[in-house]
């Protein structure tokens, strides 16, 4: 795409001409631009900024999109105009769709439910700052340098490693409890594991090791741990609510429910992938069939990436230390996980 046509676009995007703006879009796919994300970006941003927007007339790019998407565009357009899911669940109960497609809309309508800003000063504590695991006592340069960053913000910082985990794990809820978090099999399932663990028990803020703190980070930090906070991928159909920050004050309802869940999943779910177990499509299903009792304050991924937390490509990410390139060489798929998680979920 040439630096006029992006013009072009942020032009009409700041002017919400959105009519305008898809009948160029598809000019511009009708000579071989790529243009199919664009939609969602778009939707990002105006979720991020805050900004009044029609969302109604936003969905004129539905058809800017590919498969069954231009459908969950206009979905989640019509519950950004009115306030009701019911489009949204309509498609998660339609059997006929793609279960991809069902379970985007199931992750966009959680989103929808637990939307939020920024946190402010009225969720502020006398105790900021975070948590974060590494699995190994020795974490490569990379991520000593990032949790550095981290840690030189105001408030508490501890990095765990494995076997402190293990320890913290037997003290607060039993030796059987640390036992099996030394059998688990991956580190990143450990990392998911423990970190609910410690929020149960003692509430705070978890921050992913791979990561960043952005200019906002602080105030975050300082204003946070009164409420239950995550966020969502909305630059993406696929919404999940990702786990990669958490945020809850000790004894949490929702993180104890979760938790509860997590640990059924190790027990009937094994073999589903830990996306399923423990990571972000496990938390997507649990919000979506338990909107209560409390809500999860989910940030639009924009405005996490832009004031408060980013992610770093590291090179364990190509290594079997990643969950995915781990499963993917034992030729596991999303599969069988998407597909027991819609069947939790069966049509009226």
């Amino acid at each position: 795409m040439t630096p006029n046509q992006r013009l072009r676009i942020s032009t009409l995007e700041s002017r919400g001409k959105w009519d305008r703006l898809s009948a160029y879009l598809q000019k511009l796919a009708e000579r071989g631009v790529d243009v199919a994300g664009l939609p969602f970006d778009i939707l990002d941003r105006c979720l991020s900024s805050g900004a009044e927007t029609d969302y109604a007339a936003l969905a004129a790019l539905a058809d800017r999109t590919l498969g069954g998407q231009p459908r969950l565009f206009r979905a989640i357009c019509a519950a950004l105009a009115t306030g009701r899911n019911a489009a949204l669940e309509g498609i998660v109960a339609d059997t006929g769709a793609h279960h991809m497609t069902r379970f985007e809309a199931m992750g966009w309508a959680v989103f929808l439910t637990h939307r939020s800003g920024f946190p402010d000063q009225a969720h502020a504590t006398d105790r900021p700052g975070c948590f974060q695991f590494w699995d190994d006592p020795t974490p490569p340069e990379e991520i000593r340098d990032a949790t550095a960053l981290w840690k030189a913000l105001p408030g508490d910082h501890t990095l765990f490693d494995a076997p402190r985990a293990a320890e913290v794990i037997h003290r607060d809820f039993g030796a059987a409890a640390g036992e099996a978090f030394v059998r688990l099999w991956h580190p990143a399932l450990k990392s998911d594991l423990f970190r609910l663990y410690q929020l149960v028990a003692h509430g705070g803020t978890y921050c992913d090791a791979d990561s960043q703190p952005g200019p906002e980070a602080g105030q975050f930090l300082a204003c946070a741990a009164g409420a239950t906070w995550a966020s969502s991928m909305t630059r993406v159909p696929n919404c999940v609510a990702i786990n990669g920050l958490l945020s809850a004050p000790a004894g949490c309802p929702l993180m104890s429910g979760f938790l509860d869940q997590v640990l059924r999943n190790l027990t009937d779910r094994a073999d589903h992938g830990i996306f399923w177990i423990s990571g972000p499509g496990a938390l997507t299903a649990y919000l979506y069939g338990h909107p209560v009792p409390e809500r999860m304050r989910l940030m639009p991924a924009g405005l996490l990436k832009a004031r408060l937390f980013s992610q770093f490509d590291a090179p364990y990410k190509r290594t079997d230390r990643n969950w995915r390139v781990f499963e993917h060489g034992r030729g596991m798929t999303d599969e069988t996980g998407i597909r027991a998680v819609l069947a939790d979920h069966p049509p009226a």
